[in-house]
């Protein structure tokens, strides 16, 4: 029994759930362990804790509450679950064929096909109680291990890498679609499972556009002097996500505009190294990154989020809890991968970000994105 099991069972335990069930999804990845299997995120909806990206699943896992690991699946996907008991089903049979596996009465369900999930219980046993249970794990998962980290570390490498190539193949009067399509080829040529979410290579050209349409990104908007060019990226490889963001200025940038950059960037790296294990709070890293915005003569350009919402956590999903927002209460441990996404608009002129991913150490720490923070003007 693995250490992730064992916490896992302990859980159920503290909860009297006599088993789990889950669908495609996130939580099936986590409890089987397995990484091979592709299953489609559907990361901004799980922004707001709802999933439901799929009615009827392809593969369902079974977890008792004495170490009774099962997968059910369709037999195209068979092969993905090594290390694991697999029973092969076909979509229109799964029910029957947990009939024969589920048992107990309180049985934790997750999101994705949550429907057909408490229908299945109420099928197999009309005393069988359904209990929410999508984030009956968060706890666990929010805390990688050494395995979870290294595949973060190489997915945050393989981002820089990318948005490098990108920026060195730019050419002028390219529209913003070709960017973005010139990005998914790379990713497909270098061996990516997926995007994490929709990309975005926004481009946004000094003086075309009203306040009123400083978030809009027309895709054939062109690659011309004076446009500011935001990018969102996150890939999907083995089971993992990673989220980037920065603003790039294709020709020469007023300076205040330039200068506005640099203390972004400077905040956020602040925020980076003010943080201490065990102590510092989630809730408290917007206010680190406004205030030494507002300190540098810039504030006013910063743009508020709701809720002081600064990020989020990642790993399995581009999007996991907790939330980086004045909702929550707790503290940063070590094993903890999260994203800052700081954010400035100047109307008119270009939209403007910096993210990072960046993992909690026993000491303080480390951002995983290490695109230089210099580069600016290209």
């Amino acid at each position: 029994m693995t250490p992730r099991r064992t916490r896992i069972l302990n859980k159920m335990k503290e909860t009297g759930l006599d088993g789990l069930l889950f669908a495609t999804g996130p939580n099936l990845q986590y409890v089987s362990e397995c990484t091979r299997y592709f299953w489609q995120r559907s990361c901004m909806n799980n922004i707001g804790g709802a999933r439901s990206s799929h009615i009827l699943p392809e593969a369902v896992l079974w977890l008792s509450a004495d170490n009774d690991c099962t997968i059910v699946c369709i037999p195209r996907i068979k092969d993905d679950f090594p290390g694991c008991k697999v029973v092969v089903s076909y979509m229109d049979q799964m029910e029957d064929t947990l009939s024969f596996i589920v048992r107990g009465k309180r049985i934790g369900i997750g999101a994705d096909c949550h429907d057909w999930l408490v229908s299945v219980l109420k099928n197999l046993d009309g005393e069988m109680e359904p209990v929410e249970a999508e984030h009956l794990l968060k706890d666990l998962r929010k805390v990688k291990d050494e395995n979870e980290i290294a595949q973060l570390r190489k997915l945050a490498q393989f981002t820089d890498q990318a948005i490098m190539y990108v920026t060195q193949n730019f050419r002028e009067g390219m529209t913003m679609a070709e960017a973005e399509d010139m990005l998914m080829r790379y990713g497909i040529e270098q061996g990516m499972d997926d995007f994490s979410f929709p990309p975005t290579i926004g481009f946004k050209t000094r003086g075309t556009f009203t306040s009123e349409q400083n978030y809009d990104f027309p895709r054939t908007t062109r690659l011309v002097e004076g446009t500011g060019i935001a990018f969102d990226i996150g890939f999907v490889k083995d089971g993992y996500c990673s989220d980037w963001g920065r603003t790039l200025y294709w020709g020469k940038a007023p300076e205040y505009i330039k200068e506005g950059y640099k203390v972004l960037n400077d905040a956020q790296v602040n925020m980076i190294n003010s943080i201490i294990p065990y102590k510092t709070n989630v809730n408290e890293t917007y206010k680190m990154i406004t205030d030494y915005v507002e300190a540098h003569g810039y504030g006013q350009f910063f743009r508020v989020q709701k809720r002081d919402m600064n990020g989020h956590q990642i790993g399995i999903d581009c999007h996991e809890f907790p939330m980086l927002t004045n909702m929550e209460d707790e503290p940063f441990v070590p094993g903890m991968v999260f994203c800052s996404e700081p954010k400035m608009m100047f109307p008119g002129e270009m939209y403007m970000r910096v993210e990072d991913m960046i993992l909690i150490t026993e000491t303080g720490a480390e951002s995983l994105s290490l695109f230089p923070r210099d580069m600016f003007e290209i």
